[in-house]
């Protein structure tokens, strides 16, 4: 059966001028032997160092390489040369000691009998893109150690506010409570109306009291920096658990490790907003919330029977808070990821170092 596919040969002396006008490093080399047949120019522009030189003696591009990287490049060549292909990163050290990083895509040519032949390479000089890499990491560090002192700044706030709130307000209301208990017992029995309106207001400074601790509590549990972030935990999960009326099993084991201040902080304000946002989207009637220590990592999951989340569906994914929780986590160097379906419940895992990196 005849082959209908045309093949294109393209004339010799166009590949020549492409050789010797690319920025990359073209070369080629016997399979077997390993000697240098043709190297383009471009190479003294990357390596520095002369063609001619590196034609008397073509292990002269291994000398070059980093002393960090020359092991692993010297090994990757004697088992892959004559194997088929291969792309690998390395940084070389020019003459005059600059370093500058390579990515060489390495390929073998068969010949007719479909044994190698050639050892076709071309590296590419990636500096400038490795700098922008190295550039941008260090702009994620910046970014990540200004998130970390923002959340800290806000915790400090909170609880500022929420001593003072707890002491200043819970205070006054405690003694117009007992002022009007008072009142109450002031007024003649005959005094119906008046006595009902005084247990009235009686009903709302306990009410309020109570929202004042409630809130106070959230903004900064006192237990948290007490007790602990386990006892903090159970602490929560029991009032989230009475006010939804969503059952919740917890099992809270830190393995008798301290957990930090920042650490702790940043897993006790994951389960709230986690537990916020089952309440408020998920219709689950069952919650599971694990801590556990485990190769260095505190890890917490946080499963429910709910409805899931459609990831096709862009409010609901920005309403699960997702970005604020992985923020928490990426700022003390952790991950978190979130697993749902419609209709099958959602598992959330929080995973951070013990020790910040």
């Amino acid at each position: 059966m005849r082959d209908n596919k045309k093949i294109f040969r393209i004339d010799p002396e166009i590949l020549h001028y492409v050789a010797e006008h690319i920025a990359e490093v073209f070369w080629v080399c016997e399979a077997d032997s390993g000697k240098l047949i043709y190297v383009s120019p471009s190479y003294e522009q990357v390596w520095g160092r002369s063609r001619e030189a590196l034609y008397g003696d073509a292990g002269q591009w291994l000398e070059a390489v980093h002393p960090e990287d020359k092991g692993r490049m010297r090994l990757l060549f004697e088992q892959h040369r004559c194997k088929g292909k291969f792309s690998e990163e390395y940084r070389i050290v020019r003459p005059d000691g600059e370093v500058r990083w390579v990515h060489d895509h390495v390929f073998v040519v068969l010949d007719g009998a479909g044994l190698p032949h050639r050892v076709v390479g071309i590296a590419e000089d990636i500096t400038a893109r490795k700098q922008i890499e190295e550039d941008l990491r260090h702009s994620r560090e910046q970014l990540r150690e200004l998130v970390l002192r923002q959340q800290w700044d806000r915790e400090v706030l909170r609880t500022r506010i929420a001593r003072e709130i707890h002491d200043e307000l819970g205070q006054s209301l405690m003694a117009l409570n007992m002022n009007a208990y008072w009142l109450l017992h002031q007024m003649p029995e005959d005094a119906a109306h008046l006595r009902e309106k005084i247990e009235g207001m009686i009903d709302i400074i306990v009410g309020t009291v109570r929202a004042v601790q409630r809130i106070s509590s959230e903004m900064r549990p006192s237990m948290l920096d007490e007790l602990g972030l386990g006892d903090a935990m159970r602490w929560y999960i029991e009032q989230f658990q009475e006010r939804s009326g969503i059952r919740c099993q917890a099992l809270i084991e830190t393995g008798g490790q301290e957990i930090d201040a920042d650490h702790a902080t940043a897993v006790y304000r994951v389960l709230q907003e986690a537990l916020t946002n089952i309440l408020r989207h998920s219709d689950a009637d069952k919650v599971a919330v694990q801590l556990r220590v485990a190769d260095e990592r505190l890890l917490m999951e946080i499963r429910d029977n709910g409805r899931g989340i459609d990831h096709n569906d862009v409010d609901m994914s920005r309403s699960f808070g997702l970005l604020g929780m992985e923020e928490r986590a990426g700022a003390l160097g952790g991950t978190l990821e979130i697993q749902s379906e419609p209709g099958e419940g959602t598992r959330l895992v929080l995973s951070m170092p013990l020790q910040r990196r």
